[in-house]
């Protein structure tokens, strides 16, 4: 670790080489492990700890892509960039384009939350929407195939956030992984992780892999990837012992796991053929529910995809699939305020009085 650098530049000495003057930071990296108060003593939990995301600039763990990727193309002359997105890496790359002075060219889902298409056009974000973008694999293909189309007739820089499409940007997320090494005394025996695009899983993997085969630990967590039962392709797959994710269109209803054509979801599955993980299922009721009890009783407010690795916690400890002496870390991939229509869904059966000042019911 530098420590005369900041954030996910802490760590350059295991990313790819930017030049200091290339290196764009936002606040980005660096973001709190949570010990749980509440969850670990109802899961019967000896440790439990949630490695908050919500807490980067534009409120999610895509901000250590985009300062990444952004530095990237900043450093290999770019003077735009395209990509798409479900809301959290539309926000972060747009922010990140604009402290970089690049235009950000993006397509996103048809049906997304509100708040995150408002959070990309307020960083200028040119955006457009793509009919069944988001539900039916085919359409993403077709959207995939025209971006890097034009991405290489216009040497514009490809800001999708896999593995698959940008490799060089993905390297952000092993950060997660050096910080949770330097942050907890001991390695967790099992870090569940939201998976849509599967991203996320695979550089959290990468992470703890890297340190473990450079020497910096003796050892390396069961990694988890928990997705929306409504768009399951690498948790079946993964149970039915299939290299590629399984067929089907999502008809999951939450933002950020509704990626019926994972673009990094084979090369999660090559990790978990490997021993180093596992993949399971939660309905969305399940993953609602967890963001409820987050917020009610940890005082942890995330949106709800960012809830899912809580979820899938839950219901391992009710199949009594997960150890109980070792700690555990879930990765809270963001912030709650992402999604407004859920908030309300949340509180809709709260009622608030308003009194008079002289009859204060106290």
């Amino acid at each position: 670790m530098d420590p005369t650098e900041n954030g996910i530049w802490k760590f350059h000495q295991l990313l790819p080489e930017v030049q200091k003057e290339n290196r764009l930071y936002a606040g980005e990296g660096m973001t709190p492990l949570i010990k749980s108060v509440a969850l670990a003593k109802r899961l019967g939990l000896k440790e439990l700890y949630f490695k908050y995301e919500g807490g980067n600039p534009t409120g999610s763990y895509k901000d250590r892509i985009a300062a990444m990727g952004i530095s990237w193309a900043l450093a290999s002359g770019r003077q735009a960039c395209i990509g798409t997105s479900s809301g959290n890496a539309g926000a972060a790359v747009a922010a990140y384009a604009a402290r970089a002075g690049i235009p950000y060219h993006l397509y996103a889902l048809e049906h997304m939350a509100e708040a995150k298409l408002e959070q990309m056009l307020a960083y200028n974000a040119q955006v457009r929407k793509v009919a069944g973008f988001g539900v039916s694999p085919e359409v993403g293909e077709r959207v995939f195939s025209h971006i890097f189309a034009a991405a290489q007739r216009k040497d514009w820089e490809v800001m999708i956030t896999a593995y698959r499409y940008n490799p060089f940007a993905m390297e952000g997320v092993k950060t997660i992984a050096f910080e949770l090494a330097d942050q907890m005394a001991a390695m967790p025996s099992h870090v569940y992780a939201p998976a849509g695009g599967a991203g996320l899983y695979l550089g959290i993997w990468k992470g703890f892999n890297e340190l473990f085969r450079f020497g910096y630990t003796s050892g390396k967590p069961q990694m988890v990837a928990v997705q929306s039962s409504g768009c399951s392709n690498i948790a079946r797959a993964y149970a039915n012992g299939q290299s590629v994710p399984a067929p089907g269109e999502s008809t999951s209803l939450i933002s950020g796991l509704q990626v019926p054509n994972p673009p990094d979801g084979k090369a999660a599955l090559s990790v978990m053929a490997a021993g180093d993980g596992s993949a399971m299922s939660v309905e969305d009721e399940g993953i609602w529910e967890a963001q409820r009890m987050l917020a009610a009783e940890e005082g942890i407010f995330c949106e709800p995809a960012g809830a899912a690795s809580v979820a899938g916690l839950i219901q391992a400890c009710a199949r009594a699939e997960q150890p109980h002496g070792n700690p555990v870390v879930c990765i809270i991939s963001g912030v709650g305020f992402k999604d407004g229509a859920r908030l309300s869904a949340m509180v809709s059966n709260k009622v608030v009085p308003t009194l008079q000042a002289e009859s204060l019911d106290i």
